[in-house]
């Protein structure tokens, strides 16, 4: 059996817009922030797009997004889709975050000497949790995770993003799942009046 869910990224939060590192730590949603994530609930419900369940990490800026984008109060909070810890360089500047290698497109493992994680154990416990939280679901879920977390999932599942085209604020991706393949459909950018980006 086929199923579809999507996952998406928090609003603007406070930390985003003074450039600070923001994984394990949290700051609250900017007004902008607060504006996007309502925009997201607009969305669905215009596309007629409603959820058997609404889950978030359980960090504050995904929690209240899940509220505002899937228009209810009852969301339910897992551990497994909560951003990637980025050890010493919490709260701090974003200039200070180690180089990234020629030629890749994260930090791969650069943060652990540091405290941190590495960004594909990230996407496996994102794919795990994804995963088995949907077993217990027939129709569609809403996840709201975070900007490293999904790129994790995104570099663990080794899917090619269209040049230039990245994760931003309450960045949407459809996904399908039988057994357990994942298979991403579709990226929405809010951020450009909801332009789809299609994958298959």
């Amino acid at each position: 059996m086929t199923k579809t869910f999507y996952l998406m990224r928090h609003g603007e939060t406070l930390f985003n817009t003074q450039k600070r590192v923001q994984g394990a730590c949290d700051s609250p949603l900017t007004e902008v922030g607060i504006a996007q994530a309502k925009a997201v609930g607009e969305y669905f419900a215009e596309k007629g797009i409603h959820f058997e369940a609404v889950y978030s990490s359980t960090q504050e800026r995904a929690t209240d997004t899940a509220k505002l984008a899937g228009q209810t109060n009852q969301v339910i909070q897992l551990k497994g889709i909560k951003e990637m810890n980025f050890g010493i360089f919490e709260a701090q500047p974003e200039m200070l975050l180690p180089k990234a290698r020629p030629g890749a497109s994260s930090f791969e493992d650069l943060l652990v000497p540091f405290g941190g994680e590495d960004i594909l154990k990230v996407g496996e416990r994102v794919h795990q949790t994804l995963v088995e939280t949907m077993a217990n679901h027939d129709g569609q879920s809403l996840f709201v995770s975070h900007g490293a977390a999904m790129w994790g999932l995104v570099q663990h599942l080794q899917i090619t993003f269209p040049p230039g085209v990245f994760l931003p604020n309450c960045a949407i991706t459809k996904w399908t799942l039988e057994g357990e393949r994942l298979v991403l459909e579709e990226l929405i950018m809010p951020t450009e009046d909801f332009k789809v980006h299609y994958f298959n």
